[in-house]
């Protein structure tokens, strides 16, 4: 009997540790891809995703743990839409009436289609019309397929060799950014494994 409980504890002590190897591999997955974006003007957002995911690594209950990914992401959010506005030109004149009437009437076309991603990228290069470009292109366009459960890779990347700013500061966080969030999504499910493993909830 203490011969089987304690292969038992060997064997859940092997576990944890290969967890606890998984999750840390999943944290520095992020760090290196946040790495070649900390710095410019995008430094701080990107320094404080760092920050929130190491801590998240160290979370020790599931709230805790929800929290600090909940800022990486809102940090990592808060790049998006900064990168948007200096890559993408937004018509001064316009309101932001005349942005969500104009917002509402794309809706209204783009929910109908089963690849809304291509018929944005399609809009921004046919569309005349500069407050429309802004729209599909900039935080309303992003929002929206990230709504429709769209992966923004392709996109983006489609999107920053139209734009030409693929090898900008704005470029490389609007190319980095579908794939950072599915890396910091990776922590968050290790990190759970992580606690359920050692009874943490």
């Amino acid at each position: 009997m203490a011969g089987e409980k304690g292969e038992k504890g060997d064997g859940i002590r092997a576990a944890q540790s290969a967890a606890q190897g998984d999750l840390q591999s999943a944290i520095l997955a992020v760090r290196s891809m946040l790495m070649p974006l900390q710095q410019g003007e995008f430094s701080g957002k990107m320094s404080k995703v760092s920050v929130y995911v190491q801590s998240a690594g160290r979370a020790r209950d599931v709230r805790s743990l929800n929290n600090f990914i909940r800022f990486a992401h809102l940090n990592l959010d808060a790049a998006l839409v900064q990168a948007l506005e200096a890559a993408v030109w937004r018509p001064k004149l316009a309101s932001k009436a005349d942005e969500q009437k104009k917002a509402a009437a794309l809706q209204k076309t783009f929910d109908r289609l089963e690849n809304p991603a291509e018929a944005l990228l399609e809009h921004f290069a046919g569309s005349s019309d500069p407050l429309n470009k802004y729209l599909v292109a900039g935080p309303w366009g992003h929002e929206y397929l990230k709504k429709r459960g769209i992966d923004l890779e392709d996109y983006d990347r489609e999107l920053c060799g139209m734009l030409g700013i693929g090898e900008t500061a704005a470029g490389k966080v609007l190319q980095s950014y579908a794939g950072i969030r599915r890396s910091i999504d990776q922590v968050l499910i290790q990190a759970l494994l992580m606690l359920e493993g050692s009874g943490i909830k």
